[in-house]
């Protein structure tokens, strides 16, 4: 008998033979759904940077167009205080026209949010020296079983406006939203 006939005997004998096929199989299961879970929590990464790419300048803007809004006669005699009404409008403003909003905040088409923005903080910081680290604590889904608290913190180098917004992406597969925290700041003062 040559090496062929033998090779060809041994395989043949080997597909016969049934004895831990099931084992196999099962394994084989647990490896695709393995994989296929893998791919659900990856796409899900992917798709929550993306929302968080776009969103950052866009917050970024809204931030900068409030911080423009100081008030002239004060900053004539060196004193930068903001103008709370006028800098919050020129904010959202900017934020609804940016994320193509309505004037409730609510996503109109052609809007990438799939729900209203959630404006935590729109604030004006000032600290006796610089850098100042500013320390916000943010409670999303409060009250529910989902609530997570989320820790911003901030560096600052001068007067500043500071914007710390929720954002909710929709997670495949898991039947929830994420929430996204962003944060954003524009000084006041231009060096």
């Amino acid at each position: 008998m040559n090496w062929l006939t033998a090779l060809r005997r041994r395989n043949h004998d080997l597909f016969r033979e049934q004895r831990g096929g099931v084992h196999i199989l099962l394994f084989s299961l647990l490896a695709i759904l393995a994989m296929i879970w893998m791919w659900v929590v990856v796409v899900n990464w992917m798709l929550q940077t993306v929302v968080t790419d776009k969103t950052k300048p866009l917050l970024d803007h809204a931030t900068h167009a409030a911080s423009l809004d100081i008030d002239p006669v004060l900053a004539a005699k060196g004193s930068l205080v903001w103008n709370t009404v006028a800098g919050t409008n020129s904010f959202y403003k900017y934020l609804r026209l940016n994320m193509r909003l309505d004037s409730t905040n609510t996503p109109v088409n052609g809007s990438y949010l799939s729900q209203a923005p959630v404006v935590h903080y729109l604030e004006f910081v000032t600290n006796p020296s610089y850098p100042f680290i500013i320390h916000r604590s943010i409670v999303a889904n409060g009250g529910t079983s989902m609530q997570v608290t989320r820790n911003v913190d901030v560096t600052i180098y001068g007067p500043s406006i500071v914007a710390i917004v929720e954002i909710r992406q929709n997670l495949i597969g898991f039947g929830r939203q994420e929430p996204i925290v962003i944060s954003s700041v524009a000084s006041v003062r231009f060096r």
